[in-house]
Protein backbone atom coordinates (compact mmCIF):
# COMPACT_ATOMS: atom_id res chain seq x y z
CA UNK A 1 0.00 0.00 0.00
CA UNK A 2 2.39 2.36 -0.44
CA UNK A 3 2.78 4.77 -3.03
CA UNK A 4 4.23 8.24 -4.50
CA UNK A 5 2.74 9.40 -7.18
CA UNK A 6 3.50 12.26 -9.19
CA UNK A 7 0.34 14.66 -9.31
CA UNK A 8 1.89 17.43 -11.39
CA UNK A 9 2.63 21.03 -10.66
CA UNK A 10 5.17 20.48 -7.90
CA UNK A 11 2.74 18.12 -6.19
CA UNK A 12 2.60 14.23 -5.35
CA UNK A 13 0.59 12.05 -3.40
CA UNK A 14 2.96 9.69 -0.81
CA UNK A 15 1.86 7.61 1.70
CA UNK A 16 1.92 8.95 4.88
CA UNK A 17 3.85 6.89 7.47
CA UNK A 18 4.65 7.69 11.64
CA UNK A 19 7.17 10.19 10.23
CA UNK A 20 5.14 12.73 9.17
CA UNK A 21 3.69 14.30 12.32
CA UNK A 22 4.66 17.19 12.20
CA UNK A 23 3.07 18.07 8.88
CA UNK A 24 -0.25 16.41 10.39
CA UNK A 25 -0.19 19.00 13.38
CA UNK A 26 0.76 21.62 11.00
CA UNK A 27 -1.86 20.87 8.34
CA UNK A 28 -4.70 20.72 10.88
CA UNK A 29 -3.79 23.48 12.34
CA UNK A 30 -6.63 25.95 11.06
CA UNK A 31 -9.26 23.30 10.74
CA UNK A 32 -12.27 23.28 13.02
CA UNK A 33 -14.02 20.09 11.74
CA UNK A 34 -12.72 16.54 12.37
CA UNK A 35 -10.17 15.79 9.58
CA UNK A 36 -10.06 12.70 7.51
CA UNK A 37 -7.60 10.57 10.58
CA UNK A 38 -10.86 9.50 12.55
CA UNK A 39 -13.79 11.04 14.42
CA UNK A 40 -11.33 12.65 17.33
CA UNK A 41 -10.45 14.92 17.57
CA UNK A 42 -12.01 18.21 16.02
CA UNK A 43 -9.66 20.58 15.08
CA UNK A 44 -6.10 21.02 15.44
CA UNK A 45 -4.25 18.06 15.82
CA UNK A 46 -1.89 17.44 18.75
CA UNK A 47 1.41 15.83 18.38
CA UNK A 48 0.22 13.06 20.09
CA UNK A 49 -3.56 13.55 18.09
CA UNK A 50 -1.46 12.61 15.20
CA UNK A 51 1.25 9.93 16.30
CA UNK A 52 -2.15 7.98 17.05
CA UNK A 53 -3.46 8.47 14.35
CA UNK A 54 -0.63 7.87 11.89
CA UNK A 55 -0.45 4.48 13.66
CA UNK A 56 -3.56 3.43 13.16
CA UNK A 57 -3.18 4.47 9.58
CA UNK A 58 -0.05 2.29 9.05
CA UNK A 59 0.48 0.56 5.89
CA UNK A 60 1.82 -2.25 6.68
CA UNK A 61 -0.91 -3.69 8.91
CA UNK A 62 -2.64 -3.74 4.91
CA UNK A 63 -5.97 -2.73 5.93
CA UNK A 64 -5.82 1.09 5.65
CA UNK A 65 -3.44 3.36 4.40
CA UNK A 66 -3.39 7.30 4.52
CA UNK A 67 -1.88 9.41 1.47
CA UNK A 68 -0.98 13.01 1.41
CA UNK A 69 -0.99 15.90 -1.22
CA UNK A 70 1.83 17.56 -0.66
CA UNK A 71 3.53 20.35 -2.70
CA UNK A 72 7.06 21.08 -1.55
CA UNK A 73 6.84 18.87 2.09
CA UNK A 74 3.56 20.80 2.85
CA UNK A 75 0.47 18.93 3.38
CA UNK A 76 -2.34 20.21 1.30
CA UNK A 77 -4.49 17.01 1.83
CA UNK A 78 -5.29 13.75 3.04
CA UNK A 79 -6.96 10.46 1.52
CA UNK A 80 -7.64 7.58 3.20
CA UNK A 81 -7.51 4.05 1.48
CA UNK A 82 -9.33 1.60 3.92
CA UNK A 83 -9.66 -2.28 2.10
CA UNK A 84 -12.65 -3.81 3.23
CA UNK A 85 -12.41 -6.92 1.31
CA UNK A 86 -10.84 -9.02 -1.23
CA UNK A 87 -11.62 -6.71 -3.70
CA UNK A 88 -13.18 -3.63 -1.98
CA UNK A 89 -11.74 -0.46 -0.34
CA UNK A 90 -13.32 2.60 0.91
CA UNK A 91 -11.94 6.03 0.14
CA UNK A 92 -12.35 9.14 2.25
CA UNK A 93 -10.69 12.40 1.58
CA UNK A 94 -9.47 15.69 3.59
CA UNK A 95 -8.29 18.83 2.32
CA UNK A 96 -7.14 21.97 4.79
CA UNK A 97 -9.38 24.28 4.94
CA UNK A 98 -7.44 27.02 3.33
CA UNK A 99 -7.03 24.64 0.12
CA UNK A 100 -10.19 23.96 -0.50
CA UNK A 101 -11.82 24.83 -4.01
CA UNK A 102 -8.50 24.44 -5.88
CA UNK A 103 -8.66 20.74 -7.37
CA UNK A 104 -6.74 18.91 -4.99
CA UNK A 105 -9.41 16.18 -4.13
CA UNK A 106 -9.44 15.87 -7.81
CA UNK A 107 -6.67 15.36 -8.45
CA UNK A 108 -5.79 13.46 -5.55
CA UNK A 109 -8.91 10.62 -6.07
CA UNK A 110 -8.29 10.49 -9.24
CA UNK A 111 -4.45 9.54 -8.54
CA UNK A 112 -5.46 6.98 -6.15
CA UNK A 113 -8.43 5.58 -7.60
CA UNK A 114 -6.48 4.67 -10.73
CA UNK A 115 -3.41 3.37 -8.64
CA UNK A 116 -6.12 1.37 -6.65
CA UNK A 117 -7.04 -0.61 -9.47
CA UNK A 118 -3.66 -1.35 -10.93
CA UNK A 119 -1.55 -1.44 -8.69
CA UNK A 120 -3.61 -3.17 -5.80
CA UNK A 121 -5.79 -4.85 -7.83
CA UNK A 122 -9.12 -4.10 -6.32
CA UNK A 123 -12.00 -3.72 -8.72
CA UNK A 124 -14.44 -1.25 -6.85
CA UNK A 125 -13.59 1.38 -4.22
CA UNK A 126 -16.26 3.56 -2.89
CA UNK A 127 -17.12 6.39 -0.92
CA UNK A 128 -19.38 7.48 1.62
CA UNK A 129 -21.09 11.14 1.52
CA UNK A 130 -23.55 12.71 3.68
CA UNK A 131 -26.15 13.78 1.33
CA UNK A 132 -26.04 17.58 2.82
CA UNK A 133 -22.66 17.73 1.88
CA UNK A 134 -23.53 19.42 -1.95
CA UNK A 135 -19.66 19.51 -2.54
CA UNK A 136 -18.66 16.38 -1.95
CA UNK A 137 -21.48 15.01 -4.22
CA UNK A 138 -20.33 16.89 -7.08
CA UNK A 139 -16.43 15.82 -6.55
CA UNK A 140 -17.82 12.36 -6.48
CA UNK A 141 -19.60 12.79 -9.82
CA UNK A 142 -16.50 14.87 -11.67
CA UNK A 143 -14.21 11.91 -10.48
CA UNK A 144 -15.81 9.80 -12.51
CA UNK A 145 -17.35 7.63 -9.14
CA UNK A 146 -21.56 6.55 -10.01
CA UNK A 147 -24.28 6.99 -7.40
CA UNK A 148 -25.47 3.44 -5.82
CA UNK A 149 -27.23 3.71 -3.13
CA UNK A 150 -28.50 5.99 -0.11
CA UNK A 151 -28.43 4.31 3.32
CA UNK A 152 -30.25 5.40 5.85
CA UNK A 153 -29.28 6.77 9.21
CA UNK A 154 -25.59 4.67 8.77
CA UNK A 155 -22.85 7.62 9.35
CA UNK A 156 -22.25 8.51 12.55
CA UNK A 157 -22.09 12.56 13.60
CA UNK A 158 -19.78 12.01 15.94
CA UNK A 159 -20.68 14.80 18.31
CA UNK A 160 -20.29 12.20 21.45
CA UNK A 161 -18.28 9.78 22.29
CA UNK A 162 -21.27 7.67 23.17
CA UNK A 163 -22.77 6.17 20.07
CA UNK A 164 -26.48 5.72 22.05
CA UNK A 165 -26.35 9.17 22.52
CA UNK A 166 -25.15 10.36 19.12
CA UNK A 167 -27.11 11.22 15.84
CA UNK A 168 -26.88 9.94 12.89
CA UNK A 169 -27.36 11.12 8.98
CA UNK A 170 -28.03 8.58 5.75
CA UNK A 171 -25.40 8.45 4.00
CA UNK A 172 -24.72 8.07 -0.08
CA UNK A 173 -22.47 5.77 -1.91
CA UNK A 174 -20.51 6.37 -4.56
CA UNK A 175 -18.24 3.61 -6.26
CA UNK A 176 -16.00 2.99 -9.19
CA UNK A 177 -15.14 -0.16 -10.56
CA UNK A 178 -12.21 -1.18 -12.56
CA UNK A 179 -14.56 -1.56 -15.95
CA UNK A 180 -15.74 1.74 -15.69
CA UNK A 181 -11.79 2.10 -15.45
CA UNK A 182 -11.26 -0.22 -18.72
CA UNK A 183 -13.78 1.30 -20.61
CA UNK A 184 -12.39 4.81 -20.27
CA UNK A 185 -9.49 3.84 -21.89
Amino acid sequence: MIADIDLGQGLRLRTLTAHDVDLVVEATGTETARALWGPRPAGPYTPRDARAALNAWDPAAGCQASYGILKHDRLLGALGLMIDGPQSAELAYWVRPESRRQGLALRGINALTRWTHDELGLDRIWLEINPANTPSLGLADRAGYRYEQRLPHHCRAWTTPEPDHDTWHDCMIWAHTSLMTSSAT
